[in-house]
């Protein structure tokens, strides 16, 4: 059985949040509202305008912190005390993955409005969970995606290029983390969709990635923007919610959630703790020289971090690398499955390679 799961509809416009209610109220018109103080000031008083005006009553609760456990049960206990119909998330991912946690909790139909595109979390069926220190705990995998996203690219365009950066890099690793399975007489169809999928989000991202972060540096809308947005929520969202109910080691992003229990890390942003355990990927796969050296130079374009001190471990590399590796849980049957030899050992060596290979590409100017 394969599960494919997507929104009824997302649409992606500048300016898309002046209509958001008519296309709001088609799902409910008592709403909860919850976003995080920045969010709720870039969609603006348009927004709000278009709900009043299409007869939507909302009330609004500004979001801190993490999806924890709590903060997803404190949205559904709001949803059911103002007797919400519809939950809006306003955001970036721990917005729009709390919300998505809580509508799935009380059988409530979500709409996203990201207002950044670092990661896929406007569409994927699936919450990553933190507790109250920002350590990843796990994921909840969700009945639905969201019943509507609304992407407005003029507010995406507009924010900090590295939070489409790090969308850029989180929709890299998709592909390469689900690569090594694709083995021959491997007739897994779910797995094929997935990496055809996938495969395409790199396609456009190596042609349009770096115009797409000028362009936001530049705070321009352009199609090549436009394009890189599409496939950092639609292309790598889809890939997260296709399923045969089978478990595969994602180790890029396990490596990121062991890399959430050093607090040192807790400034990066995900797709940036992602695409540095794709580096140390690269290495476990024996990848040819070429190809790592490749990989690092595009990160550094993109000023995505490539060393440990980018993302804030300083002191203590060696025993920090042990930790890490320590830390990444992936089953013994996850990793039978993969095409190269894993173990906290070799996870070890490879972060001290990983960094010593970016911080020298640093010393050499960026480039390789």
């Amino acid at each position: 059985m394969i599960t494919i799961k997507t929104p009824n509809k997302y649409i992606n416009e500048p300016n898309i949040l002046k209509s958001a209610g008519e296309y709001i109220r088609k799902i409910g018109k008592n709403a909860l509202i919850i976003g995080g103080k920045t969010a709720l000031s870039a969609v603006g008083e348009e927004f709000f305008n278009s709900l009043t005006n299409s007869d939507i009553n909302y009330v609004i609760k500004e979001f801190q912190g993490y999806p924890t456990y709590n903060n997803i049960h404190e949205v559904s206990s709001l949803a059911a005390k103002f007797k919400a119909d519809v939950i809006i998330g306003i955001g970036g991912g721990r917005v729009l993955d709390t919300i998505k946690a809580s509508g799935d909790k009380s059988r409530l139909p979500v709409v996203t409005v990201p207002t950044i595109a670092a990661t896929c979390a406007a569409w994927s069926a699936l919450t990553v969970v933190y507790d109250e220190s920002g350590k990843a705990m796990g994921y909840i995998l969700l009945e639905d995606s969201p019943k509507l996203i609304l992407a407005d690219t003029k507010i995406i365009a507009e924010a900090p290029a590295r939070y489409l950066n790090a969308g850029i890099a989180d929709t890299i690793v998709k592909w390469y983390e689900f690569a090594p399975y694709a083995v021959e007489g491997n007739n897994d169809f779910s797995l094929r969709i997935g990496l055809n999928t996938s495969k395409l989000a790199i396609e456009i991202l190596e042609r349009s990635a770096v115009k797409a972060s000028k362009d936001s540096q530049n705070k321009k809308i352009t199609k090549e923007l436009i394009e890189i947005v599409d496939s950092i929520i639609v292309l790598a969202g889809l890939v997260g919610s296709i399923s045969d109910g089978r478990y595969r080691a994602a180790l890029a992003h396990a490596l990121h959630n062991s890399l959430t229990d050093l607090s040192e890390t807790h400034e990066s942003l995900h797709g940036e703790k992602v695409i540095f355990g794709l580096i140390v990927q690269f290495l476990l796969e024996n990848k040819p020289k070429e190809e790592i050296d490749k990989l690092i130079a595009f990160l550094n374009e993109l000023k995505l971090p490539v060393t440990l001190s980018q993302l804030g471990i300083e002191k203590d590399i060696s025993n920090k690398a042990f930790k890490i590796a320590k830390g990444v849980n992936i089953t013994a049957e996850a990793l039978d499955k993969l095409t190269f030899k894993v173990n906290s050992k070799l996870i070890e060596e490879a972060i001290i390679r990983a960094n010593h290979l970016g911080e020298n590409s640093l010393k050499l100017g960026g480039t390789l």
